[in-house]
Formats: C-alpha cells, sequence, structure tokens
C-alpha cells in the first residue's frame, strides 16, 4: 500500500481488526482466520494508514465508555502465553541451550528455520538476541499447568560417603515422588560431584528439590544446571 509499517500503522490495522496486539493480527493473517484483502477499505493519508470510517447514528445506545473505548485499542507490551490451558495456540521449541521451565523468566525468539523458541531470560544466547535482533523477539509468559513436567538438572557437591546416593535418590523418588531421568557421580578427595536430570513442573517444584537435598547431611552445595550456551 506505499506506506511504511510504523507503530501508528500497526496500531491502524490491529483496531480495525479488534485485536490484542499487532502479532495477533500478524498471526490472525498466516493462519488465514483474517481477510488481508479487507486493508481495501484503508484510505492512505500521507505515509499514514485511516482506518475507513463506519457511519452510526449518535444515540445514547451507541455511545461507547471509557472502558470499551480502552479495550478496543491495541495493548502495549502484550504478551504471548505458553504452555497450558489458557495458552496461545502457537507451536514453540524450548530453547536446548538453557532448557527453560514454567517459572523462569523467558521470551520468545522467531528463529529462521525452526518457528518460536522459548530462551531463559539469563541464557548465554540472550544478550546477543536482544541486542541484534530485537525484531524477533516476543515477550512470553506461562500460563500455568501442573500436567505436563518439564527436564531440568541439579548439580550436588559434597562429602562421598557410604549410602550418601541411596539418600539422594529417596529424597528424590520417595520423598518427592519425582521422576529421575540420569545420575551421574564423579569422586575425588573424598569430595564428590555430581549431576542428577529430572522432570519437574515448575521452578518452585525445583526449589524444594534443591532445598530438600541440601538439607541431607554431608551436603555442601546444590544449584540448578547452568545454562550453556550454543
Amino acid at each position: 500500500m506505499g506506506v511504511p509499517a510504523s507503530q501508528h500503522n500497526l496500531n491502524e490495522i490491529t483496531t480495525y481488526f479488534k485485536k490484542p496486539s499487532p502479532l495477533d493480527v500478524f498471526y490472525g493473517i498466516a493462519v488465514g482466520s483474517l481477510d488481508i484483502k479487507e486493508l481495501r477499505a484503508f484510505t492512505v493519508n500521507g505515509d499514514k494508514l485511516i482506518q475507513p470510517v463506519k457511519e452510526v447514528n449518535l444515540d445514547s445506545k451507541h455511545l461507547l465508555s471509557e472502558e470499551e473505548i480502552s479495550k478496543s485499542k491495541p495493548a502495549k507490551d502484550s504478551e504471548l502465553i505458553i504452555f497450558g490451558e489458557s495458552s496461545d495456540k502457537i507451536l514453540y521449541k524450548l530453547a536446548q541451550c538453557c532448557q527453560p521451565i514454567p517459572g523462569d523468566d523467558v521470551f520468545g525468539f522467531i528463529t529462521s528455520g525452526e518457528g518460536l523458541k522459548i530462551h531463559r531470560t539469563d541464557c548465554p544466547n540472550a544478550a546477543q538476541l536482544l541486542a541484534n535482533y530485537g525484531h524477533r523477539v516476543v515477550r512470553t509468559k506461562w500460563a500455568k499447568n501442573k500436567e505436563i513436567s518439564f527436564l531440568t538438572g541439579v548439580r550436588i557437591i559434597g562429602l562421598d560417603d557410604v549410602g550418601v546416593i541411596q539418600k539422594i535418590t529417596n529424597v528424590i523418588s520417595a520423598e518427592l515422588k519425582m521422576n529421575m531421568r540420569s545420575i551421574s557421580i564423579d569422586s575425588h578427595d573424598g569430595i564428590f560431584d555430581g549431576t542428577i536430570m529430572v522432570y519437574v513442573y515448575d521452578t518452585k517444584e525445583l526449589d524444594v528439590l534443591c532445598r530438600k537435598l541440601g538439607a541431607l547431611e554431608g551436603i555442601n552445595k546444590v544449584t540448578r544446571l547452568e545454562a550453556r550456551g550454543e
């Protein structure tokens, strides 16, 4: 239409289609729920798009309240909600470099070949993505769900003692009833350094696991596995 994709023009299109954000408009066009041909009804004034004006009778029945007007405006910094019953119906993948789980502060990044990927904001790759590819970043948050578990890792350092593995696995499997995928222990000079991969629902459950393991006798340090860069 010969006009720039400015914030004004995106807002005009967004309010015309009665969507909360430009992202919803793009997605609606992509899946075919919105008809882009309707934009022909817009007029162009310089570099600005102007919505078609609908004629209405100006009586009390047609006057909008301030609340209704505010609802019709596109929401600033609107977020894409992922994972859960109330999540947006958009396919995404969890980035392997930081393995986000519900409760983590995250953002979505639109990749060129793999669609939308979810990264933790403290991911080693986050600074580069946000600085160099800000136009591909989507604000994202988690929807609540307690039905699907996510794989995450825990690092444990402590005294290498008889029965220490059994105490650790008892906390995970018997006490907290978590599913454990793998455990790896390396011992040197009476100190063990172990990595455990477990399935959790969210960061709260992970915090409980770390506290329980840290309270065991002979355990010096329990931390979540650090995210690794790609």
